[in-house]
Protein backbone atom coordinates (compact mmCIF):
# COMPACT_ATOMS: atom_id res chain seq x y z
CA UNK A 1 0.00 0.00 0.00
CA UNK A 2 1.28 3.31 -1.14
CA UNK A 3 -1.02 5.58 -0.27
CA UNK A 4 -4.32 5.93 2.50
CA UNK A 5 -7.23 4.00 1.52
CA UNK A 6 -10.76 3.01 2.58
CA UNK A 7 -11.05 -0.97 2.32
CA UNK A 8 -14.77 -2.42 1.89
CA UNK A 9 -16.23 -5.72 1.58
CA UNK A 10 -14.82 -5.94 -2.66
CA UNK A 11 -11.56 -3.41 -2.53
CA UNK A 12 -11.65 0.25 -2.11
CA UNK A 13 -14.71 1.94 -0.45
CA UNK A 14 -15.60 5.66 0.28
CA UNK A 15 -13.75 8.82 1.34
CA UNK A 16 -11.26 9.09 3.65
CA UNK A 17 -12.63 9.95 6.93
CA UNK A 18 -12.62 12.98 9.16
CA UNK A 19 -10.29 13.62 12.11
CA UNK A 20 -13.26 13.42 14.07
CA UNK A 21 -14.32 9.75 13.07
CA UNK A 22 -10.67 8.65 13.51
CA UNK A 23 -10.70 9.90 16.71
CA UNK A 24 -13.21 7.70 17.55
CA UNK A 25 -11.34 4.64 16.49
CA UNK A 26 -8.36 2.73 17.86
CA UNK A 27 -5.14 3.36 15.20
CA UNK A 28 -3.19 0.09 15.29
CA UNK A 29 0.34 -0.61 13.28
CA UNK A 30 1.26 -3.12 11.29
CA UNK A 31 4.37 -4.70 11.20
CA UNK A 32 3.89 -7.88 9.51
CA UNK A 33 1.36 -9.66 7.23
CA UNK A 34 -1.51 -7.31 8.83
CA UNK A 35 -0.31 -4.72 7.16
CA UNK A 36 -1.71 -6.35 3.49
CA UNK A 37 -5.12 -5.17 2.69
CA UNK A 38 -6.09 -8.88 1.39
CA UNK A 39 -5.05 -10.34 5.14
CA UNK A 40 -6.77 -7.65 7.05
CA UNK A 41 -10.25 -8.63 5.03
CA UNK A 42 -9.45 -11.88 5.13
CA UNK A 43 -9.62 -11.78 8.82
CA UNK A 44 -12.27 -8.99 9.58
CA UNK A 45 -14.80 -10.92 7.02
CA UNK A 46 -18.13 -9.35 7.59
CA UNK A 47 -17.29 -6.49 9.24
CA UNK A 48 -15.90 -4.26 6.56
CA UNK A 49 -19.50 -2.78 5.49
CA UNK A 50 -18.23 0.46 7.48
CA UNK A 51 -14.81 0.38 5.67
CA UNK A 52 -11.54 0.47 7.41
CA UNK A 53 -8.86 3.17 7.02
CA UNK A 54 -5.41 1.93 5.64
CA UNK A 55 -2.43 4.06 5.40
CA UNK A 56 1.36 3.77 4.63
CA UNK A 57 3.46 5.07 8.10
CA UNK A 58 6.31 5.45 9.75
CA UNK A 59 6.97 5.03 13.37
CA UNK A 60 10.51 6.39 14.79
CA UNK A 61 11.58 4.70 18.26
CA UNK A 62 10.13 1.46 17.04
CA UNK A 63 12.38 -1.62 15.26
CA UNK A 64 11.12 -4.87 13.80
CA UNK A 65 12.36 -8.11 14.18
CA UNK A 66 10.74 -11.60 14.23
CA UNK A 67 8.47 -13.12 17.65
CA UNK A 68 10.57 -16.09 18.96
CA UNK A 69 7.97 -18.23 17.87
CA UNK A 70 6.78 -20.06 15.03
CA UNK A 71 3.30 -20.06 13.66
CA UNK A 72 1.01 -22.93 13.59
CA UNK A 73 1.07 -22.15 9.11
CA UNK A 74 5.44 -22.75 9.60
CA UNK A 75 6.50 -19.27 9.65
CA UNK A 76 8.55 -17.05 11.90
CA UNK A 77 6.27 -13.87 12.26
CA UNK A 78 7.12 -10.33 12.35
CA UNK A 79 7.57 -8.23 15.67
CA UNK A 80 8.01 -4.96 16.77
CA UNK A 81 10.69 -3.80 19.63
CA UNK A 82 11.51 -1.06 21.06
CA UNK A 83 14.46 0.99 19.08
CA UNK A 84 15.34 4.76 20.16
CA UNK A 85 17.88 5.06 17.08
CA UNK A 86 15.24 3.33 14.77
CA UNK A 87 12.49 4.39 12.17
CA UNK A 88 10.15 1.71 10.27
CA UNK A 89 8.14 1.68 7.74
CA UNK A 90 4.76 0.63 9.03
CA UNK A 91 1.13 0.41 8.08
CA UNK A 92 -1.84 1.71 9.96
CA UNK A 93 -5.53 0.67 10.04
CA UNK A 94 -8.17 2.29 12.23
CA UNK A 95 -10.69 -0.01 13.88
CA UNK A 96 -14.05 -0.23 15.57
CA UNK A 97 -14.61 -1.90 18.97
CA UNK A 98 -15.91 -4.77 17.09
CA UNK A 99 -13.16 -4.82 14.09
CA UNK A 100 -10.42 -4.71 16.90
CA UNK A 101 -12.30 -7.80 18.85
CA UNK A 102 -12.20 -9.37 15.51
CA UNK A 103 -8.78 -8.92 15.01
CA UNK A 104 -7.27 -9.42 18.26
CA UNK A 105 -8.70 -12.87 18.35
CA UNK A 106 -6.65 -13.50 14.98
CA UNK A 107 -3.45 -12.83 17.12
CA UNK A 108 -3.54 -15.33 19.99
CA UNK A 109 0.58 -15.07 20.52
CA UNK A 110 0.14 -11.18 20.82
CA UNK A 111 -0.76 -8.43 22.97
CA UNK A 112 -1.76 -5.65 21.85
CA UNK A 113 -0.39 -2.39 23.69
CA UNK A 114 0.69 1.34 22.90
CA UNK A 115 3.79 1.63 21.09
CA UNK A 116 6.69 1.92 23.47
CA UNK A 117 7.30 5.53 25.55
CA UNK A 118 9.08 8.09 23.29
CA UNK A 119 7.90 6.26 20.00
CA UNK A 120 6.30 8.82 16.76
CA UNK A 121 4.13 7.51 14.14
CA UNK A 122 3.34 9.51 11.77
CA UNK A 123 1.83 9.47 8.29
CA UNK A 124 3.60 10.25 4.90
CA UNK A 125 2.43 13.55 5.22
CA UNK A 126 3.88 14.26 8.62
CA UNK A 127 0.56 13.68 10.43
CA UNK A 128 0.79 12.50 13.84
CA UNK A 129 -1.16 9.61 14.72
CA UNK A 130 -1.55 9.61 18.20
CA UNK A 131 -2.01 6.86 20.95
CA UNK A 132 -1.13 4.52 17.96
CA UNK A 133 -1.32 0.39 19.30
CA UNK A 134 0.88 -2.28 17.98
CA UNK A 135 0.92 -6.21 17.96
CA UNK A 136 3.89 -7.20 21.27
CA UNK A 137 4.83 -10.74 20.75
CA UNK A 138 4.04 -12.66 24.14
CA UNK A 139 7.46 -14.84 23.06
CA UNK A 140 9.84 -11.91 23.23
CA UNK A 141 11.80 -11.40 20.04
CA UNK A 142 14.65 -13.56 18.31
CA UNK A 143 18.20 -11.77 19.19
CA UNK A 144 21.45 -12.36 20.07
CA UNK A 145 24.63 -10.82 20.88
CA UNK A 146 22.72 -8.31 23.22
CA UNK A 147 20.04 -6.77 20.42
CA UNK A 148 17.05 -8.34 18.69
CA UNK A 149 17.68 -9.57 14.98
CA UNK A 150 15.59 -7.55 12.47
CA UNK A 151 13.50 -8.12 10.03
CA UNK A 152 13.87 -10.41 6.80
CA UNK A 153 12.98 -13.10 4.80
CA UNK A 154 12.26 -16.40 6.32
CA UNK A 155 15.23 -18.12 4.34
CA UNK A 156 17.26 -14.91 6.12
CA UNK A 157 15.94 -15.99 9.77
CA UNK A 158 15.48 -19.69 8.73
CA UNK A 159 19.40 -20.14 8.23
CA UNK A 160 20.08 -17.70 11.15
CA UNK A 161 18.54 -19.98 13.21
CA UNK A 162 20.78 -23.34 11.94
CA UNK A 163 23.45 -21.21 12.08
CA UNK A 164 22.65 -21.25 15.85
CA UNK A 165 21.43 -24.09 16.55
CA UNK A 166 23.45 -26.67 17.02
CA UNK A 167 20.00 -29.25 16.85
CA UNK A 168 18.50 -28.08 14.07
CA UNK A 169 19.38 -30.94 11.80
CA UNK A 170 17.81 -33.60 13.86
CA UNK A 171 14.42 -31.20 13.41
CA UNK A 172 14.85 -31.73 10.07
CA UNK A 173 15.29 -28.09 9.32
CA UNK A 174 17.97 -27.08 6.33
CA UNK A 175 18.56 -22.74 6.64
CA UNK A 176 15.81 -22.86 3.36
CA UNK A 177 12.22 -22.06 2.50
CA UNK A 178 11.66 -25.67 2.24
CA UNK A 179 11.28 -25.75 6.17
CA UNK A 180 8.08 -24.33 6.10
CA UNK A 181 6.31 -27.75 5.34
CA UNK A 182 8.99 -29.02 8.19
CA UNK A 183 7.48 -26.40 10.62
CA UNK A 184 4.01 -27.44 10.03
CA UNK A 185 4.61 -30.56 12.49
CA UNK A 186 3.76 -29.10 15.86
CA UNK A 187 6.08 -31.41 17.73
CA UNK A 188 9.39 -29.75 15.36
CA UNK A 189 8.01 -26.02 16.57
CA UNK A 190 8.49 -27.15 20.38
CA UNK A 191 11.52 -28.48 19.63
CA UNK A 192 12.46 -25.35 17.89
CA UNK A 193 10.85 -23.08 20.79
CA UNK A 194 12.24 -24.98 23.75
CA UNK A 195 16.00 -25.00 21.45
CA UNK A 196 15.78 -20.98 21.31
CA UNK A 197 15.68 -20.64 24.74
CA UNK A 198 17.94 -23.14 25.90
CA UNK A 199 20.34 -21.00 23.44
CA UNK A 200 19.56 -17.56 24.68
CA UNK A 201 18.27 -16.14 21.45
CA UNK A 202 14.96 -14.65 22.75
CA UNK A 203 14.90 -11.00 23.48
CA UNK A 204 12.41 -8.96 25.44
CA UNK A 205 10.35 -6.64 22.96
CA UNK A 206 11.27 -3.71 25.94
CA UNK A 207 7.70 -2.28 24.74
CA UNK A 208 6.03 -2.57 28.10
Amino acid sequence: MTAPTVMGPAGASGSWPSPTKLDRLTAVVAVGSNASPAVLREKLADLLDGGVPLAPAAVEGLGVGHSSHVSAGGYIAAAPFRDDDARSAVSVCWLDGEQLAALDATEPNYSRRRVAAGARCTLADGTLVPDAEVYDSRHGVLGDAGRPLSLGTQADVLTWLCDRLPEASQYGLTGTVSDHDVLLDGDVREKVRRAVLSHNLVRLSELA
